[in-house]
């Protein structure tokens, strides 16, 4: 994806400075210390420049880093448990990937001494995902998962007479007003859609729970599976959504044009550049309230033998004033979950190009924080969203499809899936 590797480009060149500046080598350093080796997985290949600033302060220390695609680190994982491999010093995870992990098992209680994560540092909606059966915490997370959605302003102006990110939140509060209105603005740009796939508003509907899915390989609340097929029904009957696969070339090529009026979005999609693209966009909460969405999560395995050189590492670049202000201002212009930072002066503004300079950070904070909704990881989500997101690919190729019949099909690939799997009586 062009605009992500240029991102990435950016983002190291500003990682190396900040760190460069924030972690300057004491005097008194000898020259050539012995040095331990930091192994890590993760799946930016940014990293290995921003190590090597990092060394330069502390030349005690070395890195080993290894690129894991998202798609490929549970089973990378699992694969090293089976064969009895050594785990890395420091795991950089995509948060979705953490439903097939158990973090607890295999990860530090950084609240724990002598790491003493201090809990009132990370913000609070990011924290129900990384408890284990204590309540401690076995990751900290990096980048935001609050999202919610980003419209195309030009047709927002011809549809509603105004592009306000407020008003457009308004007038799309719930999923019955997307369908509601969406018949009038079929009718009224009948070669237009509302969104690029079905997949945009599934990943929405998803991640709008407080709970978890999946308990004991029991489907928690199953009701709510049947009520996102019927919203995805709806859509789909009223020829609200394309038929393009999520991140297709197709999909892609969608953001340049005038077609498509919601996409999901989040902080970390923005900084990857995706939304860059001669159009202009304006973010706002996404129908019945932000989700959760991504982000990204540092921990450190309990086989580390150098726990300790891996801990100070996070500290500095995600629980630091240091490491949120290169966060905020350079490269990736986005912002982390490093509590303390939200109570400097101008730390909430964060002004977007790509959205006609509208502050999205004060979105965040009037909008999407005070409403997202976050849940504890259940066993084997991973699983379960990969079987819910198959069975709406299954809608968009049998349109005659409708939501009891995407539902019954759900259920009865759980059933193939799961062994013991159960539903929760009503």
């Amino acid at each position: 994806m062009k605009f992500y590797r240029l991102s990435l480009v950016v983002l190291t060149l500003a990682l190396a400075l900040f760190l460069s500046a924030a972690f300057s080598a004491p005097p008194d350093a000898p020259a050539n210390p012995p040095q331990e080796v930091l192994t890590v997985w993760g799946w930016d290949d940014f990293l290995p420049d921003a190590f090597a600033e990092y060394q330069k302060a502390h030349p005690e220390i070395a890195l080993n880093y290894t690129v894991v695609e998202k798609s490929e680190m549970l089973q990378r994982f699992k694969l090293a448990l089976a064969l009895n491999q050594a785990l890395p010093d420091i795991c950089i995870l995509e948060s979705e990937t953490l439903d097939g992990i158990d973090g607890a098992e295999l990860f530090l209680d950084l609240e724990e001494a002598p790491y003493s994560l201090p809990r009132d540092q990370v913000l609070e909606f990011r924290l129900a995902q990384f408890e284990n059966d204590q309540g401690h915490l076995w990751a900290v997370p990096a980048t935001l998962s609050a999202s919610g959605i980003a419209y195309n302003r030009a047709i927002a102006q011809a549809f509603l007479q105004t592009e306000d990110p407020v008003q457009v939140g308004i007038v799309f509060s719930s999923w019955a007003d997307v369908v509601s209105k969406g018949l009038k603005f079929r009718k009224q740009f009948p070669e237009k859609a509302m969104f690029a796939s079905l997949e945009d508003a599934a990943v929405m509907l998803f991640g709008q729970s407080r709970t978890p899915y999946l308990q004991n390989n029991t489907l928690l609340q199953p009701y709510r599976f049947l009520n996102a097929f019927q919203i995805l029904d709806a859509l789909q009957e009223a020829g609200l959504a394309l038929s393009y696969q999520q991140y297709s070339p197709q999909w892609m090529n969608s953001l340049e044009t005038d077609q498509v009026f919601f996409y999901p979005c989040s902080l970390w999609l923005m900084s990857m550049g995706i939304f860059h693209t001669g159009q202009s966009w304006g973010f706002t909460r996404a129908p019945s309230g932000s989700y959760a969405w991504g982000g990204t999560v540092w921990a450190i395995p309990k086989t580390s033998r150098h726990a300790e050189a891996a801990w100070n590492f996070i500290k500095a670049v995600l629980l630091s004033p240091s490491g949120a202000a290169y966060a905020k201002n350079h490269g990736t212009g986005t912002l982390i979950s490093y509590s303390p930072a939200y109570a400097e002066e101008g730390y909430q503004d964060l002004i977007m190009e790509d959205f006609a300079g509208q502050n999205i950070g004060k979105m965040y904070f009037d909008q999407i924080f005070p409403e997202v909704q976050t849940r504890p990881a259940g066993e084997n989500e991973a699983l379960l969203k990969e079987v819910y997101l198959q069975t709406v690919r299954a809608m968009m190729g049998m349109p005659e499809m409708n939501g009891e019949e995407a539902y019954a099909l759900f259920l009865q690939k759980l059933r193939q899936r799961l062994p013991d799997y159960q539903e929760e009586s009503a």
